[in-house]
């Protein structure tokens, strides 16, 4: 939620970083995170099913969407938008598109669906410390 929510905006605000760098830098960012996301994602799904008797159907469902919003930026998203920061970086131009929207939607259900996951074990695990 960091590298989203925090580092991505405030490199542009970084004097002496041009638009190229930037751009390399969240491309980077934003790969590796991508990465070390479906990390955690495999983690979970590991122990979600080893204690599934725990877990509500609600618990699957919140993993299924996050599974699905992972694949379309890692599969659909991250490739486009690489791949439009290649060619910005080397002097050319694009139209604008709402690629860049999308994905802002996507970082912030992923963020909702994570917060409201965390609020639900709470009230389904209550006192079990």
């Amino acid at each position: 939620m960091t590298i989203s929510f925090l580092e991505t905006p405030m490199k542009f605000q970084v004097e002496g970083v041009t638009l190229p760098v930037a751009l390399g830098l969240g491309k980077l960012m934003f790969g590796l995170s991508a990465k070390l996301q479906w990390v955690f994602m495999i983690l979970i799904l590991s122990f979600l099913f080893i204690n599934r008797k725990n877990h509500t159907k609600v618990d699957f469902f919140i993993i299924l969407i996050l599974i699905l919003i992972l694949s379309l930026e890692q599969f659909w998203m991250l490739p486009e938008l690489d791949a439009r920061v290649d060619i910005l970086s080397s002097g050319g131009s694009l139209p604008p598109t709402p690629l860049h929207n999308y994905f802002i939607y996507s970082e912030t259900a992923k963020a909702i669906l994570l917060i409201t996951a965390i609020i639900l074990q709470f009230k389904t695990q209550p006192n079990r410390l």
